[in-house]
């Protein structure tokens, strides 16, 4: 058999299995289908890819987000194949690379530990690197290790683009192994893991917007796009001095208009229109069920997903000030990480104030960490049921956010979409 009739007769195999998982309730088939297409045909990736895909994204955080910002300003070229559900292993990446029309630009988001393998595969003209931070350590490598893998892929893809996070010396140590790239000042709250340089290991000073090495002299590379924020909007700045508004801007949070900025500087690679560009991003209203408002028994919530500690820093500053209750789902299956001593790192200190409705499979250890933050709190199972005992002031609102881990937040989701069902 051929290899291109194998990939063909994989394509459709895999379709099948997705079909039957999808029929059988076990989700949307993305994974199954997409282990059974690479089975079959372990180069299906490399000929489905076939010259198309224009960017690919990559991030610990905020990279489904962002590959949604970029794809939909990629339509103002025509058909753009991305995952709607933010599957972005191997076996998405294929799926949804079979999914679309054969001659689409493709537009694709991968997990940082696949990165290599899929840049390898399809050969892309643009990569995006946001950032890198601790996630899922029982599965993810250390970050390190993560930079210096994506650093020996760059050195062996030369001719491709790279827009990169300045402001993450973590990434800036990966990207600068690359003959082109474009330096992007997005921002980095969340410093933690990159206290120290890369290089040397010398601790790492820094100011409001420069770090710098002491030891190598490794310093923040100059930038080409800058993220202003004042007052809750942002601005994309570039270097020749056009600004971008971003104020409509419809995903929340300083982090989405980071995520839009390095959007904006891939669009330029790409040759789109910067201004149509923006405007296409600011449709964007939720993202794979992200901020979306749904009902969920008796409760009407506003999903938020989060899933380590640079994720929650960042999701605290999107909730409604205290004294606004809010609703925490901790999980730790295998999508989520199995180990939630990660939770002692997010700054749940900053939810002081108001009421914390602790549930989800590890509801009780997120009840020990908001103890010892001095949160107010109530451990819920299930706070969503028409007898669940919510605070006063919870029933009283209108919408509640939820901040979920992964697998969490899809129950959530999955439930709010059964209960809409005639």
């Amino acid at each position: 058999m051929s290899r291109k009739l194998r990939t063909r007769v994989a394509i459709r195999a895999g379709k099948l299995a997705s079909a039957t998982s999808r029929i059988a309730g076990k989700g949307e088939g993305m994974v199954v289908g997409g282990r059974v297409m690479l089975k079959l045909a372990p180069d299906a990736i490399a000929d489905l890819a076939n010259g198309r895909v224009a960017a690919l994204v990559s991030a610990t955080n905020g990279k489904t987000s962002t590959t949604r910002l970029l794809a939909n300003a990629a339509e103002q070229r025509g058909p753009v194949v991305t995952a709607a559900t933010g599957a972005n292993m191997t076996s998405g990446v294929v799926t949804t690379l079979a999914a679309g029309p054969p001659d689409a630009m493709a537009i694709l988001e991968v997990d940082e530990a696949y990165l290599p393998m899929v840049t390898a595969a399809t050969k892309p003209q643009v990569i995006l690197l946001g950032n890198l931070s601790r996630d899922q350590l029982d599965r993810m490598n250390e970050v390190a290790m993560t930079a210096r893998k994506w650093r020996t892929m760059l050195a062996a893809n030369p001719d491709v683009t790279v827009v990169a996070n300045a402001d993450d010396p973590i990434v800036t140590f990966a990207a600068e192994q690359a003959q082109h790239v474009v330096w992007v000042g997005g921002g980095q709250v969340w410093t933690a893991d990159s206290a120290v340089c890369p290089e040397c290991g010398t601790l790492l000073t820094r100011d409001d917007v420069q770090w710098h090495c002491t030891g190598c002299g490794r310093k923040r590379p100059e930038t080409t796009w800058e993220l202003r924020w004042d007052k809750g909007a942002g601005t994309a700045v570039s270097k020749s001095g056009l600004e971008l508004d971003l104020s409509a801007l419809q995903l929340p949070g300083r982090f989405n208009a980071s995520n839009a900025t390095l959007a904006v500087a891939v669009c330029e690679q790409l040759g789109f229109d910067l201004a149509e560009s923006v405007k296409r991003m600011c449709e964007v209203t939720a993202v794979s069920g992200r901020y979306a408002v749904v009902d969920v028994g008796a409760t009407r919530l506003r999903l938020l997903l989060a899933k380590n500690p640079a994720g929650w820093t960042e999701l605290i500053d999107v909730m409604p000030p205290a004294p606004a209750p809010v609703i925490v789902s901790i999980n730790s299956n295998a999508a989520d990480g199995r180990d939630p001593s990660w939770l002692w790192d997010v700054p749940f200190e900053r939810l002081r104030g108001r009421t914390v409705i602790a549930s989800g499979d590890r509801r009780r250890d997120l009840a020990v960490r908001l103890l010892h933050a001095d949160v107010d709190h109530v451990v819920i199972a299930d706070p969503y049921a028409p007898d669940a005992p919510l605070p006063e002031q919870a029933r009283a609102l209108d919408v509640i956010d939820n901040a979920a881990t992964y697998t969490a937040f899809h129950e959530l989701r999955t439930r709010a979409q059964r209960e809409a069902q005639p």
